[in-house]
């Protein structure tokens, strides 16, 4: 259980903070949009989300038999990766799916899971990063990146192993 709270209630939530970050001087326009409130938080929040979701993967077993997963047959007890990352930027359900848009509408990104697998931290986590971007943003209006940014290694969880910053 500990460590269950530990990668799901601060691991997710600091590398969703830190791809936040990252998309923020990435785009500056948007960054001092959601400085002034000219881009609502949750909207920023949403497309991080999207875009550069904390987990880009969830692990399901099928418990019935007959189960078909888009005309492919998914056996009982058979392991499926389900790739939210990649769900995330499907073109059939997001216009320019590579692109950052903290003003898009349309459906919600999967970064949170759904139905019964439904985080439920997502309300926690989308509050902290709604509150803490646009503060930080503006409490620190010259934030820049100061150095190279290194990606975490991982298949799993996306973010950042070192995100050097410069406050003026």
């Amino acid at each position: 259980m500990f460590v269950l709270l530990l990668v799901s209630g601060f691991e997710t939530t600091s590398h969703l903070l830190g791809n936040a970050l990252a998309l923020a001087f990435q785009h500056p326009l948007a960054a001092d949009g959601l400085r002034g409130g000219g881009i609502p938080a949750a909207g920023f929040t949403d497309e991080v989300l999207r875009l550069e979701a904390s987990v880009q993967y969830a692990a399901r077993v099928p418990l019935r038999e007959g189960l078909d997963v888009g005309g492919v047959s998914a056996p009982l007890g058979t392991v499926a990766l389900v790739f939210l990352g990649a769900a995330n930027r499907d073109p059939r359900r997001y216009d320019r799916p590579a692109e950052f848009d903290p003003l898009r509408t349309g459906p919600p990104p999967l970064a949170f899971g759904g139905g019964a697998h439904f985080c439920l931290g997502a309300p926690l986590a989308r509050l902290q990063a709604g509150i803490a971007l646009p503060a930080l943003l503006r409490r620190f209006p010259r934030l820049r990146l100061a150095g190279e940014p290194v990606r975490r290694y991982g298949f799993m969880l996306r973010g950042y192993e070192e995100l050097p910053v410069a406050l003026g």
